[in-house]
């Protein structure tokens, strides 16, 4: 197994839009994950604008999962003009790069449990999404494909932890056929009935800001990791960085952060969060590099 002298010794990291604050730190990282070998390492992800692209070359935006369940036929528009509205205030929030945390975090917990609340009471056949999961298998970021089948050859767990509407990750990644035995979603899943009437969500709400709190311990996933002290983890948003933080035997955590938006405002905060930024890049191959070096 060869060891890096320094973190150039991976051509992926040393492209312009790789940002790196401490590099002697993921140097020493890096190592240490590769001495442990795959059967101590485990992948923690985001989905939305993580797996997924923030934007096509086209410049379209890609949907998020929520996104995703708005494009379904049998939602009324007057939930999206509501949806809408709500993240024209929010959405600002979530990207400011001079709100602390704490402050956020507030705001995003208004943000979804009004966004909930729009829920009840709809009807919502699951089958609509089928189409448009399709086509989001356009959406992912190049790379992924290789990733998952990576950890799949190697018993490398992966756990995609979301935010977004659980049904619509599943959908997702279920079309592009990720949804592996050792890969497992942990996210926000309706709670609907016989006649498809939306109930609410199942279980705690999982927003942006409380991944580190949301039980991942007594799950399916945990079980998998538990003897798995050493995590990659990507995300996009800043509260992302904290996701592993509900697994307390975790001790090496590289964590990968995709900026794709407000970049010169918030470099300087993903850089204290993630030991890695990538700006603007629609790839995981900084990710798939670290993997290949553990043969």
């Amino acid at each position: 197994m060869k060891f890096l002298t320094t973190v150039n010794d991976i051509p992926e990291l040393t492209q312009p839009n790789v940002h790196i604050k401490d590099k002697d730190g993921l140097l020493e990282k890096i190592n240490s994950i590769l001495k442990d070998g795959h059967s101590k390492l485990q992948i923690v992800t985001d989905f939305d604008h993580t797996l997924t692209r923030h934007q096509m070359d086209s410049g379209k935006i890609v949907l998020t999962s929520f996104g995703m369940f708005k494009d379904c036929p049998s939602v009324p528009q007057i939930y999206k003009d509501e949806d809408n509205r709500l993240s024209d205030i929010y959405k600002p929030i979530e990207v400011d790069h001079i709100m602390t945390v704490e402050e956020k975090t507030k705001h995003m917990i208004d943000w979804y449990i009004a966004a909930h609340k729009l829920l009840l009471g709809m009807k919502f056949p699951k089958q609509e999404l089928n189409e448009i999961s399709r086509n989001m298998v356009q959406c992912f970021r190049t790379g992924v494909k290789d990733l998952i089948s990576y950890t799949e050859a190697h018993f490398i767990p992966v756990l995609v932890f979301s935010a977004g509407l659980g049904e619509c990750v599943v959908a997702a990644m279920e079309a592009a056929n990720f949804l592996l035995p050792h890969v497992k979603v942990i996210s926000n899943f309706l709670d609907i009935d016989e006649n498809d009437t939306i109930l609410g969500i199942k279980g705690e709400v999982i927003h942006t800001y409380n991944k580190n709190e949301a039980a991942i311990k007594n799950t399916e996933y945990y079980e998998m990791v538990k003897e798995r002290n050493n995590v990659i983890l990507m995300g996009d948003n800043i509260g992302d960085a904290g996701m592993a933080e509900g697994m307390d035997h975790c001790d090496v955590i590289i964590k990968v952060g995709f900026l794709g938006r407000n970049v010169e405002g918030n470099l300087q905060n993903y850089l204290n969060k993630f030991d890695i930024v990538l700006v603007n890049d629609h790839t995981v191959n900084v990710v798939n590099a670290i993997l290949k070096l553990m043969l």
